[in-house]
């Protein structure tokens, strides 16, 4: 609990009393009455043996009939989860608490059809349009268009898919990291090319909001594009398109090399394939680097992008208290990114201050939602100078 982001910032979830105590005390208590009663199941094929127990026993009956979610688990527990992950990276014992509270997700969603009202829209535009935008996807490349890029449907083969991610393609904020990269790779001479309007959302955040329906829907459906296209390498500016599309697509038959775009392109210098000009004039700036989740803890990548950002010219990197596998989330994952906290403080503005507390001129990232939620934190903190920047747009300004 000394790691979880929710607990830190007053939300009811307690990973530790969630699974130690609440989960397990009802286990233990549960399972007791079973065995005494020669009960081998509450569900429907032991119906009329409950019932009998429920008449002669009261109280084992009480005990029997308990309801996990809302008795056990409040719902406010299991959707105040960041699925950050930092809770089992820490745990002494190798308790998995993310998977347990996806799962209790998952049922409540396709099974009660509860879950927080600002998830509908999210669901609903990813089930219409593919991206949580809602914007028409026919327009995913529309951001392309005075950029020299080809779609995959243009090209015989390439090195590499860049797989844009909806973000990317349309959120204002992440084209210009989306950009920045797509300047790189051309720079440095690297084939690659994009799906365009055969990219649909990757999935991440629908999963993890317990929505798996639509989950492996996409999945599928992006497999299928992949596959027919003979995708073998991908590389994404996305953490979370990044974990789905390299640990979790082979379940559906869609084996892939991923790569984080700050590995690429750390591994495109050391190679000599991008060559930058260290001769460019830029400002002397304190660069604090905040480890998104998904790219530290989930893929245990610490070194590609503070070494990009120790390239550049005038950059002095320094680390918040909270970094690498033990770093701070900034709020958005397990689909809170379109959740709004309704409970305790807000994350993103926590892990801000965290950053700010170094004194930057920039705070270093790279994730789409880890920017997106650390500028609102910039804001909400009243620094107006401070800049939230991935590794690519600074690199960008040296080719």
């Amino acid at each position: 609990m000394d790691n979880c982001p929710a607990y830190l910032s007053g939300k009811p979830l307690n990973p530790k009393q969630l699974i130690s105590r609440q989960l397990k005390e009802h286990l233990l208590e549960k399972g007791a009455v079973m065995l005494s009663k020669g009960l081998r199941s509450t569900g429907e094929d032991s119906y009329q043996k409950l019932e009998e127990i429920i008449q002669a026993d009261p109280a084992s009956g009480e005990v029997l009939q308990k309801s996990l979610i809302g008795e056990v688990v409040s719902e406010e527990e299991i959707w105040a989860c960041t699925t950050c992950f930092s809770c089992q990276e820490q745990c002494p014992v190798l308790n998995e608490h993310v998977n347990k509270i996806i799962d209790l997700r998952r049922y409540l969603v396709m099974t009660e059809g509860s879950f927080p009202a600002e998830l509908q829209l999210a669901f609903r535009n990813v089930e219409k349009n593919y991206n949580p935008w809602g914007i028409g996807w026919t327009n995913r490349s529309d951001w392309v268009k005075e950029l020299d890029v080809k779609l995959l449907s243009e090209v015989n083969e390439v090195e590499y898919l860049y797989w844009v991610g909806c973000a990317g393609s349309f959120d204002d904020r992440a084209r210009k990291v989306a950009t920045a990269v797509v300047k790189i790779l051309n720079s440095a001479g690297v084939s690659f090319a994009i799906l365009g309007a055969d990219e649909k959302c990757c999935g991440d955040f629908i999963r993890r909001a317990g929505n798996e329906y639509l989950y492996q829907s996409l999945a599928e459906a992006n497999v299928e594009a992949l596959n027919g296209y003979g995708v073998k390498k991908i590389v994404t500016a996305c953490p979370h398109c990044l974990n789905t599309l390299k640990n979790e697509y082979p379940a559906f038959g869609g084996k892939y090399e991923v790569y984080h775009h700050t590995q690429l392109i750390y591994e495109l210098i050391k190679k000599g394939r991008l060559v930058l000009n260290y001769d460019v004039p830029l400002p002397e700036q304190t660069v604090v680097y905040h480890d998104s989740c998904y790219l530290g803890r989930y893929q245990q990548e610490f070194l590609a992008p503070r070494m990009l950002f120790q390239l550049v010219p005038g950059v002095r990197l320094v680390e918040i208290e909270r970094n690498r596998n033990r770093s701070f989330c900034c709020g958005a994952g397990g689909g809170r990114m379109w959740m709004e906290e309704h409970l305790g403080e807000k994350i993103n503005n926590l892990r801000t201050a965290q950053a700010l507390a170094k004194n930057p001129h920039v705070i270093g990232a790279n994730c789409p939602f880890c920017i997106t939620m650390l500028e609102d934190g910039v804001k909400a903190g009243i620094s107006p100078d401070v800049k939230v920047l991935d590794p690519a747009e600074l690199l960008v300004q040296m080719l």
